[in-house]
């Protein structure tokens, strides 16, 4: 079955009755403990619901909407796809969490609502970091070793771009770093133009830009 008709007949049975199920989530960092609460039909999940947390004792109830999602009977009813992402998104050395909040980004991709972990195991929803799933497109990719959140996005099918930021201490974001590929931006009509500038603290910006064929585009990505 195509995945166009496997998704449209998932959300076909999920309109036809769901019920509200509280499944594990597995892979939770050493202290937590927890689940979700979600709407679900004949092994498919999605929708408003909850993410329900306990961290070194303090509970924690957080709201969602989840994409859809099956699960495994033979493990528990375990989600297949982890529906939370759970990192350390400002390099503070805590997990924090990422629960989804429906389709809100660009073209309908997936936002989060991004809780950063205090020191005594609260949560607190971070306003900047949850808006970067609204500006561009799903999840932020976590760079540990240069300590960076990579987030991308396009508009069109010509023009896709790439974001690197900074977390500061107080938990604001500096960007330092974008790139725009824009396929067919060079005098060639089958070349991609790439536009890389680097932004320093003071905001000074120095700016790159190339062009390459479709060949050497291929190579380099």
């Amino acid at each position: 079955m195509p995945a166009t008709r496997y998704l449209f007949a998932a959300l076909s049975v999920l309109a036809l009755g769901a019920y509200a199920e509280t499944l594990p989530l597995s892979k939770l960092p050493q202290g937590w403990q927890g689940g979700i609460e979600v709407q679900c039909r004949e092994g498919f999940c999605s929708g408003e619901g909850a993410v329900l947390l306990q961290i070194n004792g303090r509970k924690h109830r957080l709201p969602a909407d989840f994409f859809t999602f099956s699960t495994r009977p033979d493990s528990g009813n375990t989600p297949t796809t982890d529906p939370v992402t759970v990192d350390d998104f400002n390099f503070d050395g805590r997990p924090d969490i990422a629960v989804p909040r429906g389709q809100q980004g660009p073209y309908g991709s997936w936002s989060d609502d991004i809780y950063l972990q205090t020191e005594d195991g609260n949560l607190l929803k971070s306003q900047e970091l949850s808006e970067l799933s609204d500006y561009y497109m799903g999840t932020p990719e976590i760079d540990r070793k240069r300590k960076l959140l990579i987030v991308y996005g396009k508009s069109g099918a010509a023009i896709h771009y790439t974001a690197h930021f900074r977390v500061a201490a107080d938990g604001s974001l500096q960007q330092v770093y974008q790139r725009d590929d824009i396929h067919g931006g060079c005098k060639r009509q089958t070349g991609i133009k790439i536009e890389e500038t680097i932004i320093s603290t003071n905001e000074k910006q120095h700016t790159r830009t190339r062009c390459l064929t479709e060949a050497q585009y291929e190579k380099q990505i």
